[in-house]
């Protein structure tokens, strides 16, 4: 049969123009460092409709499973205009970084001058972690966060698998390969769940939080082949793809509905392993990847034994291979997978499920109000507020262990203090705290406080939830919170929230709002801030406040409550 031939394309070729929608793209940090998982490719559904197709969105669907293995992006703006693009000697792919950068100006309609290195030497190289997509998504989603998350996740996935390729030589930093894309690179790292389903146009339909170890086995005597020669030999292969999807696609399909899905939505993953095994190891989909290496097939023979007999939770070919990948969390059948795999000639790797998306790890220039000099002074001058210390004054806190979490310049910590509480003040930027104050410091993000659990009498948290930059570290913060206080215990909870939205606020996501110069805040409605203080265990004593100020830039409604343990 004829083979399909992939064209060769120049960085930054774009067959698919960015047409969602998007807020306006606003920098909001000098700086910014993104550790992104990569991915393991479990089975495609339709393996078909991997075929060449001119308009570069494939539709065959994969399960994804998404590895505490990560690509770390470090980029250092160093002019908002210019596009001039400096890629790092420690980059080794920088093809794909140049055209991601590329991919970015274009959809943002932005050209800055950025500093960038990627460090992925962690991730083994064409033996299907997804380490191209990745990369390639890793640096987008990290000049995506740059400029406040205008484009969506999902349609950032849909525009970088639309517009995907890979290296034609190790060697050239100009020259892309097209190669078909369906979207697993970069879903699994704009996606908080560990284990996922992708439908045509890469779309994702089922999600599922799963918690286990994994072991990776690559064969000890693999050598990677150079980037030309496996597109060359993938294309060569494609009709044995067209031929097990003409095959089995129907059933397939069919075994996911009826099967996976509903297994999923229960809670399990037992129905899903089931429908990959028999689609890897009975439906000739190893076989069809064996042109990555030359025993692949003697090691599927063999490795089989590790899911029929119940060793594993999962086991699959990961993409074309050669990388074979079991799920597994006892630690003796671990012990047994990882000896057996060893037995057969694969050096195992050891990793995790990744349960969440990309993590900002650093934003060295971000919280950039928070540092100026005036602006710290001036919330240490600040007075607190009446309403507020009304409330602390209902409680005998003298003696008794209080925390001001977000504690900023000092003010609430200060009149905890003279209050004769023993006080504990915490605080992300340690540059608003006054150091006049001879009060217990601790730098910390409010959902990650160091202390222990039902340690503190009455615990503040003002004016600071709304500063999270997800929900999820809104609901983390309250957790965290709850968690610190003792049985009985109370927090202050006051909270900007949605009611009043201002032109000073650009917003970037369901919950999430922009102000120049500052991290996205979370608004919500005051009925879901209820909502979620419930749902994290505490009662709501009562309504202390609720006014609108100004802050300068704009009006906030301020609502406060009263929480119990």
């Amino acid at each position: 049969m004829a083979k399909e031939t992939f064209p060769v394309i120049d960085a930054g070729f774009i067959f698919n123009k960015f047409v969602a929608e998007k807020t306006p793209a606003v920098l909001n940090a000098k700086s910014i460092e993104v550790d992104y998982p990569c991915r393991l490719d479990a089975m495609a559904i339709n393996p078909a409709a991997v075929c060449y197709n001119d308009s570069m969105i494939f539709t065959p669907g994969e399960v994804v499973v998404s590895l505490q293995k990560y690509i770390k992006v470090k980029i250092v703006v160093k002019s908002e205009s210019g596009g001039v693009l400096n890629i790092s000697n420690n980059t080794k792919r920088k093809v794909l970084v140049k055209h991601s950068y590329l991919l970015m100006c274009d959809a943002l309609g932005v050209s800055p001058s950025l500093d960038i290195d990627v460090d992925e030497n962690d991730i083994p190289k064409h033996c299907g972690f997804g380490s191209s997509s990745s990369t390639i998504a890793a640096v987008a989603a990290a000049i995506n966060e740059l400029y406040s998350r205008p484009i969506r996740e999902g349609d950032l996935i849909k525009y970088l698998a639309s517009n995907h390729g890979e290296e034609v030589s190790n060697d050239d930093h100009n020259k892309l390969k097209v190669v078909q894309c369906i979207g697993g690179g970069a879903t699994n790292g704009l996606t908080d769940e560990g284990i996922i389903i992708i439908a045509g146009k890469s779309t994702t339909i089922a999600k599922m939080f799963y918690e286990s170890d994994v072991l990776i086995g690559i064969p000890n005597d693999f050598v990677q082949k150079d980037a030309k020669l496996l597109m060359e030999l993938e294309e060569e292969n494609l009709w044995k793809f067209k031929k097990t999807g003409e095959e089995y696609a129907d059933k397939i399909a069919y075994n996911l509905l009826h099967k996976a899905l509903p297994g999923m939505a229960n809670g399990s993953i037992k129905d899903l392993a089931d429908v990959v095994f028999e689609y890897r190891f009975n439906m000739g989909s190893n076989e069809n990847c064996s042109f990555v290496y030359d025993g692949l097939m003697d090691i599927s023979d063999k490795i089989r034994k590790l899911y029929e007999d119940g060793t594993c939770e999962f086991l699959a070919l990961s993409s074309v291979g050669p990388a074979f990948f079991a799920l597994v969390n006892d630690e003796d059948k671990k012990r047994q997978c990882k000896e057996y795999m060893e037995s057969i000639g694969l050096k195992v790797l050891e990793s995790a499920i990744c349960n969440t998306k990309y993590k900002v790890s650093s934003r060295p220039e971000g919280d950039i109000f928070w540092k100026i000099g005036d602006v710290a002074k001036t919330f240490r001058d600040r007075k607190p507020s009446g309403y507020i210390t009304d409330q602390i004054d209902e409680f005998d806190i003298e003696n008794k262990k209080c925390i001001d979490i977000g504690c900023g310049g000092g003010r609430y910590s200060r009149y905890l203090q003279e209050k004769k509480a023993v006080v504990l003040s915490v605080d992300k930027n340690p540059e608003m705290f006054d150091p006049e104050l001879n009060i217990n410091f601790v730098e910390a993000r409010m959902n990650k406080v160091p202390v222990f659990d039902n340690s503190y009498y009455l615990a503040l948290s003002i004016g600071v939830i709304h500063n999270s930059v997800t929900l999820k570290e809104y609901k983390e913060s309250l957790k965290e919170m709850h968690r610190l206080l003792q049985k009985d215990g109370h927090a202050i909870l006051s909270t900007f929230t949605n009611d009043v939205i201002t032109d000073d606020l650009i917003q970037t996501g369901e919950h999430t709002y922009l102000v120049k110069e500052r991290d996205p805040m979370v608004l919500l409605s005051k009925e879901e801030v209820v909502k979620f203080a419930k749902e994290t265990g505490f009662e709501v004593v009562k309504e202390v406040e609720e006014h609108v100020t100004d802050v300068g830039s704009g009006k906030r409604n301020v609502y406060t409550l009263l929480l119990k343990k």
